[in-house]
């Protein structure tokens, strides 16, 4: 695990309530509370907020233009839209599904990455910040770690070059005459133009990062969508190991709050 795991484990232990940033090109910010992890947000993929409201952008450009200062880290103005549309109109549960898909990515980004030594010191702890989107499912430290290495081992399998940063683009021609595909992956077909990464992708289409690269991946066997035709395949001998128990889409809740603990979508 690349960053900061064992100052995670000593705020638990602690039962410590706040946020812990990661600083430098791939830090984030792990929002804890009472020492387990409630969300994690990073510069580098959707938040809740983008997740919220991309469903309601038919403006293309206008969309576009909001994601451009979100990877930016301007956030204030989404938030504020995003927090009006939790109040208004999105479920409880809608927002639940949406919060765990952002704060897997960002776990992910955050706790996964391969992170230069210079930056694995640059932790700062502010007792008591919480996220403002409300937290109703928290997530203990050593399950959130362990759902990261498992999603990294599913990375490492991806074979025809698919990787979270390596652009795709449609195949000129389809190996047969018809496929049937779901919607989502046939938003990411039309949307793969040779510049795009899943992980724009991700941000285009309004999804999360891990799910994305997947349906790439599946795309790319499918013969619809492709990368660099000169980049061997990667071993796909390692097993992946079994999602958590505690992982992040399936995790139960408080027994209070019961009906947010059925499964939610079928993203990854």
């Amino acid at each position: 695990m690349a960053a900061h795991p064992e100052r995670l484990l000593e705020l638990a232990a602690e039962r410590a309530t706040g946020a812990l940033y990661l600083n430098g090109r791939w830090g984030g910010t792990v929002f804890l509370i009472d020492g387990r992890i409630g969300y994690v947000e990073s510069v580098l993929t959707p938040g809740v907020e983008a997740l919220l409201l991309r469903p309601t952008y038919g403006d293309e450009h206008g969309w576009a233009e909001l994601v451009a200062g979100l990877r930016r880290g301007e956030t204030a103005p989404a938030i504020t839209a995003a927090g009006q549309l939790i109040r208004s109109s999105v479920s409880a549960v809608d927002t639940e599904i949406l919060r765990r898909t952002a704060l897997a990515d960002a776990a992910l980004a955050t706790l996964g990455a391969a992170v230069p030594e210079a930056a694995r010191t640059r932790t700062r702890f502010r007792p008591g910040e919480k996220h403002w989107c409300e937290t109703l499912c928290t997530f203990a430290v050593p399950d959130v770690l362990a759902e990261v290495n498992r999603r990294k081992t599913v990375l490492g399998r991806l074979t025809l070059g698919v990787a979270p940063r390596r652009a795709v683009r449609r195949v000129p021609k389809l190996p047969i005459e018809r496929i049937r595909l779901t919607a989502t992956q046939w938003n990411i077909a039309r949307s793969a133009d040779g510049s795009t990464t899943p992980l724009d992708l991700a941000w285009l289409l309004g999804h999360g990062v891990f799910a994305t690269t997947v349906a790439v991946h599946q795309l790319a066997r499918l013969g619809v969508v492709t990368t660099d035709p000169d980049l061997p395949e990667s071993s796909a001998a390692r097993l992946v190991p079994a999602r958590h128990a505690m992982s992040f889409l399936h995790a139960s809740i408080a027994e209070s709050d019961e009906n947010l603990c059925a499964p939610e979508s079928q993203q990854p």
